[in-house]
């Protein structure tokens, strides 16, 4: 990583001198695992006037404060060293709107290949800044965005209420007084087309563009959007499939691209989207949920299985860790030893995944029976009976208890019967 300038903060407060009214209102949010660069940034928005400053060193946790609370300002690292990217902290909080348009958020990065990517990304941050950078490239970059902001609250307003006739009008009347915002006027147009199912006029919109504008891989995405509600499933995908071409970032055309696949019911075409949009965005739990479960449809446990396992890591000790995700690698391991994959080796990782489903899941009688529903599962296509016995002895002890939920009647001659101890 480049070495951080801590700059001179005397100097600091004379560029950032100009302060307007009401900065001291609004919220920031510093997103920064490095202690030099979290001082030096709240240091650059406390010259402008800022005071409400919030600072976060770890992506799970700026997306925790996001999610609870509205920030006006986000500047955030792009590589905070842990799980979460800054990336995915601007895709996640975008998607679930939890970070609307009218916020600004600015990138920061040591590395140099971001500005190569930046620009075809699906979700962009309206600035980017490569460290080291003196405070008045900062301020530079930063006064650039709340121009470009201005220009576009009443668009933002109106895309809020989603007041689609509103936004287009407004989107024209910022296209005639700022052409150079000319891209985000035109990608708005089509967002207000699509919202308002207008789907013809929509992609008619994108392809205009797309005449003009070959290389634009949100146009082409537009486009491939529309004729999925259109029925045109063959052309959407090629009109997805350019898109990935244009932009290996562009991760929603990868999960269109699967969806169009699973229409035409070709899940193992949607298995190789899923495996190609992670081969770019590893760390997400719910693609990688997506994969297993296509996996599993086509009965590629092996895949599955993987999949499976990266969810718990990408999961485990958050608040996303859930009993159902150990439930779905240990059915998939269960094939996969069924199929005639190596007892030992995932016996080996079923016994670690079942122990942390029994922790994270012991309060509840329900994940408690699971747990050994599947063990004795498993240990019946090992051929493993006098430990599937054991498993069951263990688990009818504590249905007795009140810690396990019980049984029906036929299932317990069923389970007894395949067992063998009626």
């Amino acid at each position: 990583m480049a070495e951080v300038t801590v700059p001179n903060f005397t100097d600091v407060i004379k560029q950032g001198s100009n302060k307007p009214a009401g900065n001291d209102k609004k919220r920031v949010l510093i997103i920064e695992d490095l202690g030099e660069m979290r001082i030096m940034l709240k240091s650059l928005m406390a010259s402008m006037g800022y005071a409400k400053i919030d600072v976060e060193p770890s992506g799970q946790g700026a997306i925790k404060r996001i999610l609870e609370g509205r920030y006006d300002i986000v500047l955030s690292d792009y590589n905070l060293g842990g799980s979460i990217d800054g990336q995915q902290i601007l895709e996640v909080t975008r998607k679930t709107y939890s970070l609307d348009h009218s916020t600004i958020f600015i990138m920061i990065t040591a590395d140099t290949a971001y500005e190569a990517v930046v620009s075809v990304l699906e979700y962009q941050p309206d600035s980017y800044l490569v460290k080291p950078f003196p405070p008045e490239a900062f301020f530079r970059r930063f006064n650039r965005v709340v121009q470009q902001k201005k220009a576009f609250t009443k668009l933002n307003e109106a895309r809020k209420k989603q007041h689609w006739d509103e936004v287009q009008e407004e989107a024209k009347h910022i296209m005639k007084h700022h052409p150079n915002y000319g891209s985000l006027c035109l990608k708005s147009i089509g967002e207000a087309l699509y919202s308002k199912g207008q789907y013809k006029e929509a992609k008619t919109h994108y392809m205009l563009i797309v005449q003009r504008h070959k290389n634009l891989a949100w146009a082409h995405f537009g486009i491939a959007q529309c004729e999925l509600k259109l029925g045109a499933i063959a052309a959407a995908i090629k009109n997805l499939e350019q898109t990935i071409t244009l932009s290996r970032h562009f991760l929603s055309a990868y999960d269109l691209l699967a969806d169009a696949h699973e229409m035409l019911e070709d899940y193992a075409s949607a298995q190789a989207a899923m495996k190609s949009v992670l081969e770019v965005s590893p760390r997400s739990a719910e693609r990688s949920k997506r994969l297993g479960d296509l996996s599993a449809k086509i009965q590629d446990w092996e895949t599955a299985e993987q999949a499976y396992s990266r969810v718990i890591r990408v999961s485990r000790d958050t608040a996303n860790e859930k009993v159902d995700m150990y439930y779905d690698h240990l059915q998939a391991i269960t094939a996969l030893i069924a199929s005639g994959a190596d007892g030992k080796k995932y016996g080996e990782k079923f016994k670690r995944s079942l122990t942390r489903l029994r922790i994270i899941g012991k309060a509840s009688p329900v994940a408690v029976t699971n747990s050994f529903r599947i063990e004795v599962q498993q240990y019946v296509t090992r051929n493993h009976m006098g430990e599937a016995i054991k498993s069951w002895q263990t688990w009818n002890r504590l249905i007795k208890q009140g810690k396990a939920s019980p049984l029906t009647e036929a299932q317990e001659y069923t389970l007894k019967k395949r067992l063998g101890v009626l």
